[in-house]
């Protein structure tokens, strides 16, 4: 409501002074606080004292408890008033007056009763000045000065000067320094939190690089700046100055210790494109705004381990070449399909393990995962003989070996002459001998061995999951295998936990395996998908998610930090520019 307040004074000689403020409030408060809308300043008068609401009825006042309040005289606790009515707030009297155009309550106060002498006399017989006991104000500062500088200054300083620790074990009992400590360490910190002297080497400094890369030797930069095209550029010459106080801030207690603004990426890679003329980096801005469509790194030569980044956008270019051939449509009927104990439905989490509390899941391997269901038996005769995975040459000299050995001891049915397996024979006694393994062992070994190498590289086994090929010499049968290179990471940049998102998203909610028929197929969701749920900063309907939430600052392959002596040049590109064909072994 809009009040208009009127404060009167009047004047020995008759005439009565007029000062008008103008207030805008829910409520008309009265009392000594320097919040309430009308101030009386007297020490009669409670903190708050009586507060005047506007009601449907009209107006209503409400008295606060002990407090002294009259209504044309009359001692009230909470009634309705009305324009003209007095009412009497200890020494002061309030008039209700009609409220001009514009304004719901007008209101003229006035002092009718001043304290008097009887305050002057009560504070002459009160004793509550240092001076009233013999005692000096100055006296008492310099004394507390010096006792400040005394045990927050000189015996911190002896302390920390004399005292030393070779060691991160942890200190027991209290020492002079710790009255300067301006707040909790992080939780990574939480072990040396009492040993001021690891991190501080020296007074009144603040904590220099040599004490963090004492235990953090291994971090890296973000990029080389022994690039000459870098070199020129004016925000990354500044780089090799920075130090790690610059972007980490520690006693923040539970707070990260990294810098999190957008700011701090987004002022060079805003523009990258314009500053760096050749390079393929992207400029990236805020997340949900003008961050680049994902370019996940897809495997584009299995035999040689190469990766290309390839965006998104391009369907046309996004086929991982893995070396094997997985439809996951195929597995994830949901008739089901055909399993080691009957018919059965899988899932996601059939074959995808994650680990609680871990951000990715664990790597899927022919042992323990595939081989449940897809045996390598290759003589249905021996179900106890299979042939070693991942390992070609060894699976084909292992098959050769297994009708060797039958070539020449027996024991074996011979497929292609009529079976004896009924014959009736005493107990101990080995099958009959076929005419052409009597004549000729090592071809009837040879030839049985072909056979089955035939049918299982080329057809049942080894054919089904992987790219195979067959040719004089590819191996000890003339089969081999093309390398499986299973991609870990699409996106080796950047990180993403699943964990944090396994409890409230399905996985068919970003990963659309239910309609792949082919292991070139890349699962990876666009960054639309994302930024359903992701904002940038400081977003209010959103997650707020910065650069690093996803991206790290110190990049493998770049120069140490703290070592700007010892830049080294790159002869393939910058680690944190280059996006081009990347060997596995380099993915992180």
């Amino acid at each position: 409501m809009e009040i208009l307040i009127s404060y009167l004074t009047r004047r020995q000689k008759g005439g009565v002074s007029r000062r008008t403020e103008e207030r805008s409030a829910e409520a008309l408060h009265f009392g000594r606080s320097a919040n309430a809308e009308v101030y009386l300043a007297d020490p009669r008068i409670r903190f708050e004292h009586a507060v005047v609401h506007q009601r449907p009825g009209g107006l209503f006042i409400e008295v606060e408890k002990h407090s002294d309040v009259r209504v044309n005289g009359q001692p009230t606790s909470n009634r309705s008033v009305i324009v003209g009515d007095v009412i009497g707030i200890g020494p002061f009297d309030v008039t209700l007056v009609e409220p001009p155009e514009g304004k719901d309550i007008a209101i003229e106060v006035e002092l009718v009763r001043p304290l008097g002498d009887d305050y002057g006399q009560l504070a002459a017989r009160s004793t509550v000045r240092l001076e009233d006991y013999g005692l000096s104000r100055r006296r008492w500062s310099w004394a507390g000065i010096t006792g400040i500088l005394i045990f927050f200054l000189v015996f911190p300083l002896l302390y920390f000067n004399q005292h030393t620790e070779s060691t991160a074990d942890k200190t027991v009992g209290a020492r002079f320094d710790a009255v300067w400590d301006s707040g909790p360490v992080s939780s990574p910190h939480q072990f040396i939190s009492d040993q001021c002297n690891i991190c501080h080497e020296k007074p009144f400094i603040q904590v220099m690089d040599s004490a963090c890369l004492s235990c953090h030797a291994p971090i890296t930069q973000h990029f080389d700046l022994a690039r000459a095209e870098l070199a020129v550029i004016p925000q990354f010459s500044n780089l090799p100055a920075t130090t790690c106080n610059d972007c980490h801030r520690e006693h923040n207690g539970g707070k990260s210790l990294s810098i999190s603004t957008e700011s701090f990426c987004t002022d060079c890679h805003a523009g990258i494109e314009k500053s760096l003329a050749n390079t393929s980096v992207k400029n990236a801005g805020r997340f949900d705004q003008t961050h680049p469509q994902f370019r996940p790194n897809i495997v584009s030569d299995p035999a040689s381990r190469m990766f290309t980044r390839v965006s998104l956008d391009d369907p046309a270019a996004l086929t991982e070449k893995s070396g094997l051939k997985f439809p996951h449509d195929a597995h994830l009927k949901k008739d089901g399909v055909r399993g080691p104990n009957g018919k059965e439905t899988l899932q996601c989490g059939s074959c995808h393990n994650l680990t609680r509390g871990a951000a990715n899941f664990d790597p899927i391997g022919m042992e323990g995962d595939c081989e449940r269901c897809h045996q390598l038996v290759f003589d249905p005769r021996r179900p106890d003989r299979t042939l070693p995975h991942g390992q070609a040459n060894n699976a084909q000299m292992l098959i050769r070996e297994f009708y060797s050995d039958y070539g020449l001891r027996g024991g074996i049915n011979d497929v292609q002459e009529p079976a004896t397996a009924a014959t009736r024979r005493r107990p101990g006694e080995q099958a009959p001998v076929t005419t052409q393994r009597q004549s000729d062992p090592r071809a009837w070994a040879d030839q049985q061995a072909q056979r089955v190498a035939d049918m299982s590289f080329g057809k049942t086994m080894c054919g089904n999951c992987h790219e195979v090929s067959s040719g004089e010499g590819k191996g000890p049968l003339n089969w081999s295998v093309v390398p499986a290179v299973v991609n870990k990471a699409w996106l080796p940049r950047g990180r993403f936990d699943h964990s944090a998102h396994s409890d409230m998203l399905k996985c068919d909610s970003c990963h659309a395996a239910q309609n792949s028929k082919q292991a070139s197929d890349v699962l990876l969701p666009k960054i639309a998908v994302c930024q359903n749920c992701h904002g940038g900063e400081n977003a209010s309907n959103k997650v707020q998610s910065t650069c690093i939430t996803c991206h790290d600052f110190h990049l493998p392959g770049t120069p140490r930090m703290g070592n700007t002596k010892a830049w080294r040049k790159h002869t393939d590109g910058d680690a944190a520019l280059r996006d081009t064909q990347t060997p596995v072994a380099g993915q992180k």
